[in-house]
Order: C-alpha cells, then sequence, then structure tokens
C-alpha cells in the first residue's frame, strides 16, 4: 500500500494516522492509511515476496490529541474460546446441584457466551449466526470419555467451515467444508452421542488444536473515546 507519512500530528484529509506491530511497517514514524473507517486489513508485499498481511485491531486517539490513530497487528490466526477450567466445571455444576437440577452435560462456548445445554434448536442457530472468523465450541463436561472432550467450529473468511474434534489418545482431527449442512449434522450428532456421527464429515489427523496469540497495544495510545469493538 502506498501510504501518505505526516509527522505534525495532523493527517492529511482523507487520512488517519496509524501503528503497526511488527512486520514491514514496524518501524515507520507517522504513516497514515485511508479513512476514516480505517480498512479492516492490509496487504503489504514483501520485498522476498509473499504478503504480510495486518489487521485492523481498535481506532484510538493520540494522548492530548483529537486526532485519530488506528492500531494494527499481525493478521495472526482465530482465536478459540478457552475450555472450562476444572474449577470452573466445578463451580457450575455445584451451582446446579443447588438449585436442585441436573448437572450440566454440555456446554456451547461463543464470543463470550455460555449455554448449558444447548437443543438442536440452539446448536443451528448459533451455527446459523456464526461470524467470519469466531468460533463455536462445544464442551462435553459428563459422560464423556478421555477421548471425546470437546468439538468446535470456525467460520473461515472464505465462508468455509473448519471444524476440529478433540479425540484424545486418536489425535486432534480435522474438517473443512462449505456445507453449513454437513457441520450442522456433525454438531447434532456429537452433542446427541449419536452413533456415527463422524461420517457426517470427512477428516484428517493433526498435531494439537490451535493456540492463542498475544496482542498488544502502545502505552501512549489512549482507547476511551473512540474505541470500537475488535471486530476480527
Amino acid at each position: 500500500m502506498e501510504g501518505n507519512f505526516d509527522t505534525t500530528g495532523q493527517a492529511p484529509s482523507g487520512w488517519i494516522h496509524a501503528v503497526f506491530h511488527g512486520g514491514p511497517y514496524g518501524e515507520d514514524v507517522g504513516r497514515c492509511v485511508p479513512g476514516p473507517p480505517a480498512p479492516q486489513t492490509l496487504a503489504v508485499p514483501l520485498p522476498e515476496g509473499g504478503i504480510h498481511v495486518y489487521r485492523l485491531w481498535r481506532v484510538g486517539s493520540w494522548s492530548g490529541s483529537n486526532g485519530l490513530v488506528a492500531v494494527y497487528n499481525p493478521d495472526g490466526p482465530p482465536v478459540p474460546p478457552p475450555l472450562l477450567s476444572d474449577q470452573e466445571e466445578a463451580w457450575l455444576q455445584d451451582k446446579q446441584r443447588d438449585r436442585g437440577l441436573e448437572p450440566v452435560r454440555t456446554v456451547a462456548l461463543k464470543e463470550g457466551l455460555i449455554e448449558n445445554d444447548p437443543g438442536h434448536l440452539a446448536v443451528e442457530a448459533m451455527l446459523a449466526g456464526l461470524r467470519s472468523r469466531k468460533h463455536l465450541l462445544l464442551q462435553r463436561l459428563t459422560d464423556r470419555t478421555e477421548d471425546d472432550e470437546y468439538i468446535q467450529v470456525l467460520l473461515r473468511e472464505d465462508k468455509s467451515y473448519e471444524v476440529e474434534h478433540h479425540a484424545g489418545v486418536l489425535g486432534h482431527r480435522r474438517a473443512r467444508t462449505t456445507s453449513q449442512t454437513e457441520v450442522r449434522n456433525a454438531l447434532l450428532g456429537w452433542t446427541a452421542d449419536r452413533k456415527g456421527w463422524q461420517a457426517a464429515l470427512q477428516w484428517t489427523g493433526i498435531d494439537h488444536p490451535g493456540q492463542a496469540s498475544s496482542r498488544h497495544v502502545p502505552e501512549h495510545i489512549t482507547t476511551g473515546v473512540h474505541d470500537r469493538p475488535d471486530r476480527a
């Protein structure tokens, strides 16, 4: 991207200042990007070949200034929601018991929300409402075997689905498909512990699930006024 540069604190009309973490623009001072609104992604050709992609993290303002600044992170992999820890599971089941309810068998985790024992309509609705680069994770809490703890689905930017199943001693398995129906059948079959549910997808083995990536924001940027949620 051919960018404008400004070191006066006042970006040219139609541009806003930007800060980049790492990559080819990581050391740039005063680089600007078109906006507002700032581009959600920026693809930068590398001299040695290939492309470095930045993804917009948030838009804030310089300390003591009304000027906007877009903050970009390297385009890391989408991060699934963390599984409930043993302590969180125990707390959840204790809460159920205190209410005189049966233990929670399965939880659905999606964008910071938790739903206990989702029925097939709830699973279908969560899958249908899945946003690009976001995950839906189903975790089994009771009546599970060592090789069957969770299944998760990611909606990729090309609108295909990536499904991962934790299979314990068998390793992790992954499937990719463009069919929401196939994913739906796999999720519903797994949730109901239906025999042969795996046949809904074509699986390949993987070594381990994806890991979360760290993100940082410079201390000299304040984001109390112009913050907006991460749309990655």
